[in-house]
């Protein structure tokens, strides 16, 4: 019997004490500084927009396509537990898609090494 791989999503709004200190962490503090911060109300100074991240909770098979006869199953094996995956850094827009304005990727194919991990920088305006 095969057993999936189970991943979990989570997100923080980067005006929080955590929030802001994992975007720093995976974005850096150059771009993470150069985000809008609000203007008034109750977060005013406070730095606006979310990270979002996906994290392995359970290792196990990845399917990434259909089955192939002649080549066998298509997918691989993950093993990196309790570590964090992929994250975006954004800010959400009201009744449209949010902007994605960095993302954070750590391919399968280097899932020994997370020193080739590597981010994405989407908005050059806002980065």
């Amino acid at each position: 019997m095969t057993h999936l791989a189970q991943f979990k999503a989570g997100h923080a709004y980067i005006s929080g004490e955590f929030g802001e200190s994992m975007a720093r962490r995976y974005f850096g503090d150059e771009v993470v500084d150069s985000m809008p911060r609000y203007v008034r109300g109750k977060r005013k100074g406070l730095l606006k927009g979310q990270i979002r991240w996906e994290k392995v909770t359970r290792g196990g098979w990845v399917r990434t396509g259909a089955y192939d006869v002649d080549h066998g199953p298509s997918g691989y094996v993950e093993r990196r537990v309790s570590k964090i995956i992929s994250a975006e850094l954004l800010i959400p827009q009201w009744r449209e898609d949010d902007e994605v304005i960095a993302e954070w990727c750590w391919p399968e194919l280097y899932m020994n090494d997370r020193s080739k991990a590597y981010v994405i920088v989407k908005d050059e305006q806002a980065a």
